[in-house]
């Protein structure tokens, strides 16, 4: 698994937070296109910080939730709980229109298909024919 993250980010921030902050962004994102965890007309993600810890192996639990907080104090994400289950306090995430500004100019990398057509939007051509030569005559 590759992580990447701004630079003008993480000179302003800290690279946690630069981490977590593209991350939350490219869920929202995917979010968004496959019109899941709207709430209120914003997109959101979830995810705990144990499972934030199994994602970013190089980071500590603290140095996460440390992230978190200071992405939020700076209003940069929102955190919300929509779980089903009462006993479940795993945090909701979302950007705010600052954190969305700082995002803009992250260009996220969607995988191609091995093909490439994938992004082109054109089917294969076919190049099949349906006729047969009569190879005797």
């Amino acid at each position: 698994m590759e992580h990447s993250f701004d630079i003008d980010v993480a000179s302003d921030y800290g690279i946690p937070c630069a981490i977590l902050l593209k991350h939350i962004y490219y869920w929202t994102e995917k979010n968004r296109a496959n019109e899941k965890h709207c709430v209120d007309g914003e997109y959101w993600t979830y995810c705990s910080v144990k499972a934030f810890n199994e994602l970013f192996p190089y980071m500590s639990a603290k140095t996460i939730r440390s992230a978190l907080i200071k992405l939020e104090e700076n209003g940069i994400i929102r955190t919300g709980c929509f779980n089903v289950q009462n006993y479940d306090r795993t945090k909701w995430y979302s950007l705010t229109e600052k954190g969305k500004s700082l995002c803009r100019k992250i260009k996220l990398d969607f995988t191609k298909r091995a093909n490439g057509n994938d992004q082109k939007g054109k089917p294969i051509p076919n190049s099949y024919t349906d006729t047969k030569t009569d190879i005797k005559s």
